[in-house]
């Protein structure tokens, strides 16, 4: 939305009514190669919408989604205009960080990191093919 949007107001406040459910995790995939012949430049960008609570059990996204929620700079943080919603999200990923090491989804001395299987996580592939999470396939 351009800055004078009067949608953007709903970032002004945290309201009390808002629930987890209501919440998805946005990721933008881009893209940047040149091809071989041409030499032209292609760049494409995707942004994909998850609900948060699929998280849950993504091996060590909600810790790292947590660590950039707690450690980047302010300036990145109010970019990322996540001060509305952080009243629900820190909690579900601080609570979600915890399920995972007590079911041993994620090591509790792990270091933060990007993931070697990135842009995915371990497992990605049995829970993308569930039929319920990909009706659009």
């Amino acid at each position: 939305m351009p800055p004078e949007d009067p949608g953007l107001s709903i970032r002004d406040s945290q309201d009390p009514s808002l629930r987890l459910e209501d919440l998805y995790f946005r990721v933008d995939w881009q893209t940047l190669r040149r091809l071989p012949l041409s030499g032209a430049i292609v760049f494409n960008f995707k942004a994909f919408f998850t609900p948060v609570t699929s998280l849950k059990d993504e091996p060590y996204v909600p810790s790292l989604s947590l660590k950039v929620i707690s450690d980047s700079k302010e300036n990145l943080i109010r970019y990322k205009s996540v001060w509305h919603v952080e009243h629900i999200l820190r909690p579900a990923l601080v609570e979600y960080e915890r399920y995972q090491i007590e079911n041993g989804i994620m090591e509790k001395d792990w270091q933060h990191q990007t993931l070697p299987e990135s842009p995915f996580f371990r497992g990605w592939e049995a829970k993308w093919k569930q039929p319920n999470l990909n009706s659009d396939r």
